[in-house]
């Protein structure tokens, strides 16, 4: 069956398209909203106007001697404009506070919705790095992508309408100004839009740069790289490293500083030569008296107002444009697909113990092709030990089963049912799996266990849980009880697992949840030989009437599974009992061969000591 793969490009949105987009999720949220940039916009546009008319009614009263009429237009102007000022300002200080809380709210969203997407997209995919990128888009405050795609718009239509309005003004005075005005702001757009490009060019390059700077940030504070750093004297090669990556981040910024100054530098001498020619047009009409002083200051006002409008048309649409490609990220990460909670499952589906059977399953990451016409028969209750090099794609395996990777073609069935057809908790409640990679939160104990609230937990199985993981004896001895906080991240006196403890309790919380199929990926990797082999002897019992795959590179577990499975290059090379591989005398044979030989000289030379 052929599955959808992830999205390998980002999805192209126009500006038009993501401006509807965040306004209508703002207005969801805050129906007021839209109420608020109403009477900003309004307010933005009639406080300019009234600006260059008032100068020119109050000299014109002046000129004719009406003092008591002017007096009571200027007061009631006055009072207006004071009016309007303060309602624009109240409005703005909420609008304010509403967008940037939107911002939080479509933050969460995102991350929301990465726990709900298929995890490849998180994992492997080019949709990785759009998710990254949308985080930090998101992430800006006042530079936040959210503010952007909301408050240019805004600045836009302010600028469009009080050009227009200013246009109407200065038609008056000879529309060759404003054809002058206009071709030189086409000239300044040109000028812009190189910068914008360049900017844009450069974005990969402090993408790079961001990171490499985030993982110095995370390795010095990183108490697990500690030892090594004192050990291996890493002091000067740390300290050295990062001087070669600030610097690096030094040359960059110099060098994208140097092509916005030539551009601003351009900027500025378009606009000394826009307003010095209309200003000097303006000031000879009025000495020639072809306009008359209250006349020149409304014009004066006008086109001091004017090259400002075009100049914010022009920054502002340079602003959006560039806030667009943020978007457009923001956008792919918030459409992705989601993994559906529920769908009907057969009464087929639970039947234990489990059959498992991949048909002509064929995977890749991008264009790394793992698995190609793929197929394995997994009997009900088998144990199965699947081995190989790394790299062989044995995780990659488990997470095809697990449904957190969706094959490209074929299909993987469970008693006879596809997963394909099957949503969410529907499909993960068949499994109870340890992944190499998985976390302990800093929550109590007990509900680390279940993943379910206090009152929701079964403590008495959780303690049952952690005696099969080999873990009871050593908490019962620290007093470490149900509601003992784990880990240090969050509480001083949380409690800190070594690595061999913290695989145990892992193993406990899949023990919980008695899934009909266990997985055990790598589960032994940080235990000493004594408890690996006490695990071993357990895994026969854990694994009582349950399909179960057990990963591992210490072979020794092989001899208490049913079926061996040596993948490699994404093929079963291997396939068999312990005894029958060994007879075989391939890759599983010399691998056995090499650990065992290593073991025997360690045993050797304990002996010697002794």
């Amino acid at each position: 069956m052929k599955q959808a793969k992830p999205c390998q490009t980002m999805p192209s949105y126009s500006i038009l398209s993501n401006v509807f987009y965040f306004h209508r999720h703002a207005y969801r949220e805050y129906p007021r909203l839209a109420f608020y940039h109403l009477v900003s916009v309004l307010g933005r546009i009639l406080l300019p106007v009234s600006g260059i008319l008032m100068p020119g009614l109050v000299l014109s009263m002046v000129e004719k001697g009406e003092w008591i009429p002017g007096m009571a237009v200027i007061a009631l102007a006055g009072f207006s404009i004071l009016l309007c000022q303060s309602l624009v300002q109240q409005v703005q200080s909420r609008m304010y506070f509403c967008e940037n809380f939107f911002r939080t709210i479509l933050l969460n969203e995102a991350v929301l919705k990465q726990m709900k997407c298929l995890y490849q997209y998180v994992e492997y995919d080019e949709q990785k790095n759009i998710t990254r990128r949308a985080y930090q888009s998101l992430g800006g405050g006042d530079t936040a992508v959210s503010y952007r795609m909301l408050a240019c718009p805004r600045d836009l239509i302010v600028n469009i309408a009080c050009f227009f309005l200013y246009s109407t003004v200065l038609a008056l005075l000879h529309p060759w100004l404003i054809a002058l005005l206009l071709l030189l702001s086409v000239i300044n757009y040109a000028i812009l839009h190189i910068r914008n490009q360049w900017q844009l060019a450069f974005r990969q390059e402090f993408a790079q740069s961001d990171r490499e700077i985030q993982y110095l940030l995370n390795a010095f504070s990183d108490k697990t790289l500690a030892k090594d750093v004192r050990v291996f004297a890493m002091n000067r090669w740390l300290l050295d490293f990062r001087g070669q990556i600030f610097q690096k981040r030094l040359r960059l910024e110099k060098k994208n500083n140097r092509r916005i100054f030539f551009t601003d530098f351009l900027q500025l001498l378009l606009n000394v030569l826009r307003n010095g020619l209309a200003y000097g047009y303006l000031i000879a009409s009025c000495l020639q008296g072809h306009i008359t002083p209250a006349s020149f200051l409304v014009y004066f006002g006008a086109i001091t107002g004017f090259s400002s409008f075009i100049t914010g048309i022009v920054d502002t649409y340079s602003s959006l444009k560039l806030a667009n490609a943020d978007a457009s990220c923001v956008r792919a990460h918030m459409d992705l697909p989601e993994i559906g909670e529920e769908s009907p499952a057969p009464d087929a589906l639970y039947r234990q113990p489990a059959r498992i059977e991949f048909r002509d399953v064929s995977f890749s990451y991008g264009e790394k092709k793992i698995y190609d016409h793929f197929n394995l028969v997994i009997q009900p209750g088998e144990k199965i030990a699947l081995l190989g090099v790394n790299g062989a794609g044995k995780t990659t395996l488990v997470k095809l089963l697990c449904g957190l990777y969706r094959p490209d073609a074929g299909s993987i069935l469970i008693n006879g049912v596809d997963l394909s057809d099957l949503q969410g908790s529907t499909l993960y409640r068949l499994f109870s799996v340890v992944f190499q990679d998985a976390a302990i939160f800093p929550y109590p104990m007990g509900t680390n266990i279940s993943f379910q609230r206090a009152e929701n937990t079964d403590y008495e199985q959780v303690w049952n849980a952690l005696k099969d993981a080999g873990l009871e004896k050593i908490f019962r001895e620290k007093q470490i009880d149900e509601n003992s906080y784990m880990t240090r991240i969050a509480f001083e006196d949380g409690i800190e697992l070594s690595g061999g403890q913290a695989q145990k309790f892992l193993l406990a919380r899949a023990l919980y949840k008695n899934g009909n199929i266990l997985i055990l990926d790598e589960p032994t990797s940080a235990l000493d030989p004594i408890a690996e082999s006490e695990i071993y002897q357990e895994y026969v019992k854990l694994a009582r009437e349950r399909t179960s795959l057990f990963i591992s590179h210490r072979l020794a577990s092989t001899r208490f599974s049913d079926r061996i499975l040596f993948l490699e290059n994404g093929k079963i090379k291997e396939e068999g009992t312990h005894e029958q591989l060994m007879a075989l005398g391939g890759s599983y044979a010399h691998m056995f061969e090499v650990q065992s030989h290593y073991y025997k000289e360690e045993s050797e030379d304990a002996g010697d000591v002794g």
